[in-house]
């Protein structure tokens, strides 16, 4: 699959280079720094993707790019959370590649371009609740991925075959980002608008309070390797699933590898 990459000079996008390419994608990364990405990824990868230049800002330069270089799908992980009193740009860059990706998907006149979107794990379900797990935590610490969730869930499946990866904690499995000789075959499990294998606290057991004293330790609990999020990503592209669409997915590192 043709896939267009928004965000490869952070933590998971650069990871998503080489999952990408051993998955058997062909991959075009649209960013604002080449210097950053040499600095970040084994030279040898280079000549392997394409390299656009670009702000994830710009709908119109993201729509040339999708173009120009014939892509099916796109992974958005680009931008991060800033302070509350600076722009916010998730919901930019949301509104931008979700804008191009439909606007390319009418005029080709085909199936709807499939797109996998970053979200953080407070847009799942608090299990035992009806409430999302954003509620039980500080607005501005959620704030800037509700908005991606506003952009994002008033699109028709018609328009757009998007999914939202709901994260929380990744960390990085190994330093250095170099190809990949075969897929690492993620060990993540992965539910449907709840964190999957989810478990409490002695804090929840707290009278009125508990709820939120025990989303830190519950959500730390859910921390995920880099690598394995970006092989998931690059797999079900791959497979062309469909399972995933129109929801937001929470994932887990499985227990025996998260020692």
């Amino acid at each position: 699959m043709r896939v267009l990459l928004l965000g490869a000079t952070g933590n998971l996008g650069s990871r998503l280079i080489p999952a990408l390419l051993v998955h058997k994608h062909t991959v075009t990364i649209y960013i604002r720094s080449i210097s950053k990405l040499h600095k970040l990824i084994s030279p040898s990868l280079i000549p392997l993707i394409t390299i656009v230049i670009g702000d994830a800002t710009d709908s119109v330069g993201i729509k040339k790019a999708i173009l120009d270089h014939d892509c099916e799908a796109i992974c958005d992980v680009a931008g991060n959370q800033v302070l509350p009193w600076r722009e916010h740009l998730l919901e930019k860059i949301a509104k931008a590649v979700t804008d191009a990706a439909v606007a390319v998907g009418e005029e080709r006149g085909e199936q709807p371009m499939r797109i996998w979107l970053i979200g953080g794990i407070g847009l799942c379900r608090y299990p035992g609740t009806d409430n999302l797990i954003q509620d039980y935590m500080p607005k501005p610490g959620i704030i800037q991925h509700q908005e991606t969730l506003n952009v994002v869930t008033p699109i028709s499946l018609s328009k757009l075959r998007w999914s939202l990866l709901c994260v929380g904690m990744m960390v990085p499995a190994r330093p250095k980002i170099e190809p990949l000789s075969a897929p690492r075959r993620h060990k993540l499990l992965l539910k449907d608008g709840e964190p999957p294998a989810w478990k409490d606290s002695y804090l929840r057991r707290v009278p009125l309070i508990g709820d939120y004293l025990n989303v830190v330790p519950a959500i730390l609990n859910h921390t995920t390797e880099l690598e394995d999020v970006a092989d998931f990503l690059a797999e079900d592209l791959e497979l062309g699933s469909t399972e995933w669409l129109g929801k937001s997915v929470g994932l887990k590192q499985k227990e025996t590898d998260a020692a």
